[in-house]
């Protein structure tokens, strides 16, 4: 028997020949790899299974592809997922094509048990261990009974192993851990990653021409990235899974070579494209570009020539990358139809770069962005025939790759998927919504973006080899930025097996203006446009408009292109310029303000947007320039003049054009107010700055404090007499009313509310597949396959659904409530009031434990703090305890304001020993112990910097804070990492705002899986 020597071990030769090519061949034995190689030869030589267990990228397939390449024997790929059908590896029955009868197709695992082939079964424990359990014979006594057909039972050939590869289970989405009644039975083979002299060494054969000491650096960065993103302090909070290993090597030294990058500016440009683009934080950005720097030797970030296009001799150049292209004139005309400011011609660039090297390409981008705009520049300019898959939950794996299916009449035969009729066109493959399917689909994927570039059909198409893509052929991917954990998103595992580009943000003025002006002449309107899109951006961002909704309103590119395409189509000259200042006002209401549900609101955006267009000015020669453009996109743009077209002096008007009515001001309960002015304080402790602090406007109310203070009332004589006349050295800031006055006037919004939360907190949904033989919903799929002779009459649709009531298991809310008279203002002991009840409700519903702590310095003697305990963690919320915190809440309100920062040196005393997510919600104005006139004091002062640095620093140790700022001055948001305001305009919508930011963070930082 002829013999190869493989590790040292004496391996025999196989007689049934490689089938998978080169693949495997370019494996270098290092040490670790000598040692893996005879980890798996021994046990294979014995016939024995073995589990091949490894972090992604450390070459578990490509060990047994070596292997099998130098002993000659074939190899058969089965990537596993959660929908895997135990016919899916032994086969079924398939329609014979003169529709007279059925032949049995074997299945991957029944085709190698019979031939002798390895089978390696790929992602193993991403399938249900009972799905495992249906070809257990296989792994223990090395047979398999076909049940689904003919009953026989296949003995393996000689030759013939079972070697299951996967990801550990933790940390990789959609794994579960075998049980070890099935493992028992495997030699399982831990791949340890490998050392960095060993990747110098791969990386040495692979590529001889690479220096050394660029190799070196290479490798360091890689190495160093990794362990920041394994000790979470890189990509810490952003959600996604990341993974850099040798196959990220592999890639950047094939572009530095063949780009010839080895000068330090051209070569922070690719190791920007692998080790700084993936991150979307700005100072995990940061972070990277230090590293970069230091290992390229260069100061700063260098500036590169801005991307140029090129179409020619058969090729788009865009400056050192060349894409081949089949029509030169297709090219240049996709080439030209898109708007290309520098930011798209950046990531045209990058994305460019993956598709020269064959690397499958994953955009990723933000509900506001629009990827699609530019897709036809990658997914369409090569010439080859272009395939779109999206997909969604609950999608089958049938339903992308093919299945059984009607063809005509009664007749039954295989249909191609989507999927694999792009394969077989030998064009480029588009796959949308990546981050809507599960594990269950997407890992169907891996043998498809891997090395071996190829997909496995069942058995009932008939084709036992798998299908593999053409060299043009490129993969794209399109996936939403993951923004709660408890939606699903990509494994780290399957992430590396992409380049990933991040779609730039388009929303600064001068982008959106390029933007308009490729589509419509330049000038006042194409200015109007953008600054009207950047102004209602920011009145949703910071909830001026939307504040009653659950979820902020969002515009994104979409809304601007959506007006610019009204304009387009209805601008005509015969309309003139009145006529087209109507169309763009009309455009503007369709894609922006008819959205938005509240009526005033609504008017109000309506009439930013009239006075933004009023003063237009349309120059003679728009219209000529509109149809230039229509006819030929790319038409230089005329000069138009530009100059200011509206006087100021024109449009002066007094600040104040009227006084809106407060929603749920709640006069009914005026009346029950000791006193509406809580400040004291201020420079000086005594006079008339004990009650306004200098230089306080007071405005009933509505005004803001300054010089240390302030008060919110009329500053007259007679008001601060009768106060004089009223005041003790500790006066009860009190609301005089009872929680059943409070719930008739504040009661409705208060349900209302209630049940806007519910749904940010409902349980998490599970569909589970089962087939029954009786029902009342029959599956297509299943009834074809039941008349070809495929299967059983298991064909009605029973699927369930199942809700996960464990979801917020592990939760616990913090709140910590300011009660010093400083803040006691009518508007916002009402918000903090409903607030804490409605929060309390949704919370105990859901059986998410959380407390209530109010904190005060009660005899100002700026010696100590002192907390009222509202509500204990482990105590039972029931009417009787809402009636306590409600009337705790609404009184006492008389202590002084105090170091915040010290509430946070004991953290970890709010929350119970079982607490998985601890969440700590801070209400106060953050002024510190003593108001400053300037808002940037405030934020600079001494308290406030030392309460950053306790929210920083407990924020490293997976605290989640909220901080509700109350007054005018936006404070909060300088401190906190997530916060919200509550002035006196939205006051009323507190409970809505505070309830949907809980609910976010919840969704955002926990997940009980």
């Amino acid at each position: 028997m002829d013999t190869i020597s493989i590790a040292g071990i004496k391996v025999p030769k196989s007689k049934l020949g490689n089938n998978s090519g080169s693949l495997g061949s370019d494996l270098v034995e290092t040490d670790s790899t000598v040692r893996n190689l005879q980890n798996i030869l021994y046990p294979l030589l014995e016939s024995r299974p073995v589990l091949l267990v490894g972090d992604a990228g450390v070459g578990k397939n490509a060990l047994i592809y070596y292997i099998n390449f130098k002993r000659n024997h074939p190899t058969a790929r089965f990537s596993f997922n959660e929908d895997t059908l135990p016919e899916d590896l032994i086969g079924s029955y398939r329609l014979l094509l003169d529709g007279k009868g059925f032949a049995w197709g074997d299945g991957p695992l029944t085709s190698a048990v019979r031939s002798g082939a390895s089978f390696v079964a790929d992602e193993m424990n991403l399938c249900p261990p009972h799905i495992i359990k249906r070809f257990s014979t296989v792994y223990e006594s090395n047979y398999l009974e076909l049940i689904e057909g003919d009953g026989t039972r296949i003995h393996g050939a000689e030759g013939f192993n079972f070697i299951g590869t996967q990801n550990p289970s933790e940390g990789f989405e959609g794994r579960k851990p075998l049980p070890f009644d099935i493992t028992r039975y495997y030699s399982t083979v831990f791949i340890d990653p490998h050392t960095p002299d060993e990747i110098l060494f791969i990386l040495g054969k692979l590529y001889p021409n690479m220096n050394t000491d660029i190799l070196k650096s290479c490798i360091r960065i890689s190495l160093e990235t990794e362990t920041k993103v394994v000790s979470g302090n890189l990509g810490k909070g952003d959600l996604e899974k990341y993974h850099f290993n040798i196959r990220n090597l592999k890639k950047l030294c094939n572009r530095i070579l063949a780009l010839k990058a080895d000068q330090p500016e051209l070569r922070f440009r690719e190791l920007w494209n692998f080790y700084v683009e993936p991150f979307r934080k700005e100072e995990d950005r940061n972070a990277q570009i230090e590293l970069l720097l230091k290992e390229t030797g260069l100061k700063t970030k260098p500036n590169l020539p801005e991307p140029k296009f090129e179409v020619h001799k058969g090729s788009l150049f865009c400056n050192d990358k060349e894409i081949y292209v089949t029509n030169e004139n297709t090219a240049k005309e996709i080439l030209s139809s898109v708007p290309m400011p520098l930011k798209l011609r950046e990531f045209a660039e990058k994305v460019y770069s993956a598709v020269q090297f064959k690397e499958n390409v994953l955009i990723e981008y933000s509900e506001e962005q629009d990827p699609q705009l530019i897709l036809p520049l990658f997914t369409e300019i090569s010439g080859v025939p272009l395939e779109a898959v999206h997909l969604c939950k609950g999608i089958h794996t049938a339903d992308i790759i093919g299945a059984l299916k009607p063809i005509a009449g009664s007749q039954v035969g295989w249909v191609d998927g989507p999927l694999t009729k792009g394969i077989r066109e030998g064009g480029n493959i588009l796959i949308t919504n990546l981050e809507a399917a599960g594990a269950e689909l997407v890992e169907k994927l891996n043998m498809l973006t891997d090395d071996a570039r190829a997909l496995v059909l069942p058995p009932e198409s008939s084709e036992d080899k798998p299908l593999s893509l053409k060299e043009d052929s490129r993969i794209f991917a399109l996936k939403l930025f993951r923004k709660t954990k408890s939606t699903p998103t990509i494994s780290r595992a399957f992430r590396n097996r992409f380049t990933s580009v991040l779609f730039p943000e388009l929303e600064d003025n001068a982008t959106l203006k390029e933007i308009l002006n490729f589509y419509l002449p330049e000038g006042d309107l194409v200015s109007k446009m953008a600054e009207f899109h950047t102004k209602i951006k920011d009145l949703a961002k910071k909830r001026t408009i939307g504040s009653a909704n659950l979820m902020p309103y969002t515009f994104g590119l979409s809304n601007l292109l959506q007006w610019k395409d009204h304009i387009l189509r209805y601008a005509d000259e015969s309309l003139g310029k009145e006529g087209l200042r109507e169309i763009a006002f009309r455009g503007g209401k369709i894609a922006y303000s008819n959205q938005v549900s509240d009526p005033g609101e609504r008017k109000e955006l309506e009439r930013i947007l009239e006075f933004s267009l009023s003063g237009i000015e349309i120059v003679s020669d728009f219209f000529q320039t509109l149809e230039d453009k229509k006819k030929k996109t790319l038409t230089p743009s005329t000069e138009i003049e530009k100059k200011r077209w509206w006087d100021p002096e024109l449009h002066k008007r007094e600040p104040l054009t009227g006084k809106a009515e407060l929603k749920n001001s709640g006069r009914e309960l005026r009346e029950g107010l000791e006193i509406n002015t809580p400040e004291t304080g201020g420079q000086r402790k005594e006079g008339p700055d004990a009650w306004y602090g200098q230089e306080t406007r007071g405005n009933m109310g509505q005004g803001e404090p300054a010089g240390g203070g302030g008060a919110w009332g009329y500053r007259t004589e007679e008001l601060y007499k009768a106060f004089l006349a009223k005041r003790r050295i500790l006066w009860e800031y009190t609301i005089q009313t009872s929680i059943k006055e409070f719930k008739e006037v504040f009661g409705r919004s208060l349900e209302e509310v209630e049940l806007n939360l519910e749904r940010l907190f409902d349980p998490e949904i599970d569909i589970n597949r089962m087939y029954r033989s009786e029902g009342s919903r029959i599956d297509t799929r299943k009834y074809i396959s039941f008349l070809s002779g495929k299967g059983d009459s298991k064909v009605f649709d029973k699927t369930t659904i199942d809700k996960d009531e464990e979801k917020l298991k592990g939760v616990e809310v913090a709140f910590l409530v300011s009660k010093s008279r400083r803040i006691f203002n009518f508007e916002y002991s009402v918000a903090t009031l409903s607030a804490m009840l409605s929060s309390a409700h949704i919370l105990d519903e859901h059986d998410v434990n959380f407390s209530v702590t109010a904190y005060s310095d009660r005899m100002n003697r700026k010696d100590r703090i002192d907390l009222v305990q509202v509500k204990r963690m482990d105590e039972y919320f029931d009417s009787k305890k809402e009636e306590e915190m409600f009337d705790s809440l609404r009184s006492d309100w008389q202590g002084d304001s105090i170091e915040e920062y010290q509430l946070l040196e004991q953290i970890e005393s709010y929350f119970s020993p079982e607490a998985q997510t601890k969440i700590l919600v801070m209400i106060s104005d953050f002024r510190g112990q003593r108001g400053k006139t300037e808002i940037e004091h405030e934020i600079q002062s001494r308290d406030n910097k030392r309460l950053k640095a306790e929210i920083l620093k407990h924020s490293n140790k997976n605290y989640v804070f909220l901080g509700v700022g109350l007054g005018r001055r936006y404070i909060a948001e300088h401190l906190f990492p997530d916060s919200i305001q509550i002035t006196s305009e939205n006051f009323y919508n507190m409970p809505n705002l505070i309830g949907a930011e809980l609910g976010r963070l919840i969704l955002t930082h926990h997940s009980s899986r």
